[in-house]
């Protein structure tokens, strides 16, 4: 029915849909949107001033382009707007998992070896080894 080529193209294609899946229901368009908006930013203002001017006036959150607003828009309706502190600042919640360590870990007893001295396995030569045949010339 399928030829090799597509039938392990089809789980790969299943990943994708998968992965792509999970990112939107995290809301990494968000992300992915609000990184082009400060790109484009960036380069605006660079080329108006300084970098360092630059990179100040994207982050600080007074000089927002169009993109930016309608990324906060668009995070503020879909409910993933992180909670603001007093000071202006945004943070995200970090959940972490503490996870109980179930069993400990013993690695294997390891064999020893022993090796032969290996100055005793190494030959002398007595002679230099052959010059290589000259070259032909090629012209």
């Amino acid at each position: 029915m399928f030829s090799r080529s597509q039938a392990s193209l089809l789980p790969r294609i299943a990943r994708l849909v998968v992965v792509g899946a999970v990112c939107l229901s995290l809301g990494m368009h968000w992300a992915l949107l609000q990184g082009v908006a400060w790109a484009g930013m960036l380069v605006s203002f660079a080329s108006k001033g300084t970098v360092i001017e630059a990179v100040q006036k994207t982050f600080d959150g007074q000089h927002g382009c169009p993109l930016c607003k309608k990324v906060k828009e668009g995070r503020s309706s879909s409910g993933k707007e992180p909670q603001q502190q007093q000071n202006g600042l945004s943070s995200l919640k970090i959940h972490a998992v503490l996870v109980v360590e179930a069993a400990r870990l013993v690695a294997p007893a390891g064999d020893t070896f022993s090796f032969t001295p290996l100055h005793a396995q190494m030959v002398r030569r007595s002679e230099a080894p052959e010059t290589p045949p000259p070259r032909s010339v090629r012209i």
